[in-house]
Order: structure tokens, then sequence, then C-alpha cells
């Protein structure tokens, strides 16, 4: 099965990009094929509203870097995205990102991607552990995405102020999440 993964960081050793990492490690040992995206070296521009994909039941035709993401997620068994938290909310490539998956209803509304395919969510923040407001926000953001037809497993949450043996566990429970897909 491919899996398909947005980082959604602008840095690269972020944790939610660590623990990413080692979840895609584990879906490598179970034979996935792994396909990788990093948000903010993408040029992504936000949906223009101009109804082009649901006149032609069609992926987005903004020409930009997720013309190659459209093909790899209707391929994909499995979606990873990574968020950090800014300002109480998933950070802004992300949303621009999440808003772009406008294309994948059609005119009657329906879901044009196959069903059935997981999507899991690495989220991080800051704060010494994550807080309510936060984690509200960053399940909506997966509803969202889940809305077109994509099955939510448990997210994963982390926090820069995780105790070591806190992040050990995350790290294990991500790997393990990996090899389930």
């Amino acid at each position: 099965m491919k899996v398909t993964a947005v980082l959604g960081s602008p840095r690269a050793n972020s944790v939610s990009s660590a623990v990413a990492r080692r979840l895609l490690q584990g879906a490598a040992d179970a034979g996935h094929e792994i396909i990788v995206y990093e948000i903010n070296k993408m040029n992504v521009k936000g949906c223009q509203g101009c109804g082009y994909c649901k006149n032609h039941n069609a992926d987005c035709c903004i020409p930009d870097d997720m013309k190659n993401y459209w093909k790899d997620l209707h391929e994909s068994g499995a979606l990873v995205v990574t968020a950090p938290n800014y300002f109480s909310q998933v950070c802004g490539p992300m949303i621009t990102f999440m808003n772009r998956h406008y294309c994948l209803t059609g005119k009657d509304h329906l879901p044009r991607l196959e069903p059935g395919k997981k999507l899991v969510g690495i989220l991080s923040e800051g704060m010494p552990k994550p807080y309510e407001a936060s984690e509200k926000n960053f399940r909506w953001f997966l509803e969202c995405l889940s809305g077109r037809s994509m099955t939510v497993l448990e997210p994963l949450f982390a926090s820069a102020g995780m105790k070591p043996e806190d992040l050990d566990a995350l790290m294990e429970k991500a790997y393990e999440t990996g090899k389930s897909l």
C-alpha cells in the first residue's frame, strides 16, 4: 500500500516531523511505499473558488505543487498529516492545504475519494502539554479532511515539554501505528 505524508511544520527537525518519521519507518518496515511532501517547501496556493472541480468532477486545476499530491492521494491507502499549533490553531499552510481538499467532493457534495483511506494526524505545540482549546481545533482540522471519505485513526499529540519517557512512548505508538496501516 502507498502511504502519503504531508509534513506541516516549517522546521524539518520539529517534534511533529520526528514523530511522523517514526510512524513512516513503521509503515516502511511493514512493506508500505512512502511518499512525503513538506508543505513549507512547496508552492501551494489557496482555493480560488473557481468551481472547476465541481463542474468537472475533478481534482483541483490550480497549477501548483499539489498536482502530484492529488495523484498520490488517490493511489494511497493512508494519509499522514502533521501540523504544529500556532496561536491555538493548526498552522496557516496546513489550513490552506486542508481548504484545497474542497475539490474532493463532487457537485452533489458526495466524496470523490475511494472510501476506506486511513487518516493519521500528528499534532504538536510548544506548550508543556496540550491544552483543551488546541485539541478541539486539531480534531476539527482532521474532521474537515475525514469528511472526504477518510477514516480518522487516533491522533498523536506531542508537546515540546514532554518528559523523555512520554516522548519515548509516543514514538513507540507512532511506530506501531505505522506498522498497522
